[in-house]
């Protein structure tokens, strides 16, 4: 076969995949876009709905993906190390748990991700430098004060530790209007219906 003829074909090839992975992407069913959710409280929250343990919500037929894994009817990631072994022995102990959620919680998991996890780790899991955003919000952290010390910082007068301070971020453009989000993110994370190193769906923006 000739050098040109060679090029049509690759051409070929490369547009009739390109046309056939565009039409399949196409076809896939998309979940509606949720409003932004709010607790009683009027605090920022998230939106999150499971399927039934397939890959498609019976229901709407809709695609879901992995975001949990329960054992023994508690999230994994608050299970004791017993209670994970006992999970890994038996099957009918573990649960997936597939499912979507708004696109307000999983755009504070791209912020978190894109500007907080150097300091306080994946997944809102803390490290060395800074603690876990999860575990505060476990522990008592609400969303007024989450929002006074991303925007305002938190220094060694309010009882930062010495070198390990909080600085402010009220005027990043890359950070403040997504406190909300990222909120609902960790909120979500520290109630367990987010698993670590979950790669989530790209989900369809609501609009006003």
């Amino acid at each position: 076969m000739d050098g040109l003829n060679m090029t049509f074909l690759k051409h070929f090839i490369f547009t009739t995949l390109t046309f056939f992975s565009f039409s399949i992407v196409s076809s896939m069913p998309k979940p509606d876009a949720i409003e932004p959710q709010f607790d009683e409280n009027d605090d920022p929250t998230y939106y999150i709905t499971y399927g039934e343990g397939d890959r498609k919500d019976p229901a709407t037929d809709k695609p879901l993906n992995l975001i949990q894994i329960y054992c023994q009817d508690k999230a994994v990631d608050f299970v004791s190390d017993e209670e994970l072994e006992k999970c890994r022995a038996d099957d009918s102990l573990v649960e997936m748990k597939y499912g979507w959620m708004d696109f307000a919680t999983y755009k504070g998991w791209r912020a978190y991700h894109a500007e907080c996890h150097v300091c306080h780790g994946p997944d809102a899991m803390g490290s060395t430098y800074a603690p876990s955003l999860m575990e505060s919000v476990q522990n008592g952290l609400d969303y007024i004060d989450f929002f006074t010390v991303i925007a305002n910082g938190r220094y060694e007068a309010d009882g930062a530790q010495a070198g390990n301070v909080m600085p402010a971020f009220g005027e990043n453009t890359n950070v403040e209007p997504h406190i909300n989000d990222i909120y609902r993110y960790v909120r979500a994370r520290a109630e367990g219906k987010i698993r670590r190193g979950v790669r989530l769906p790209k989900l369809p923006k609501f609009k006003e």
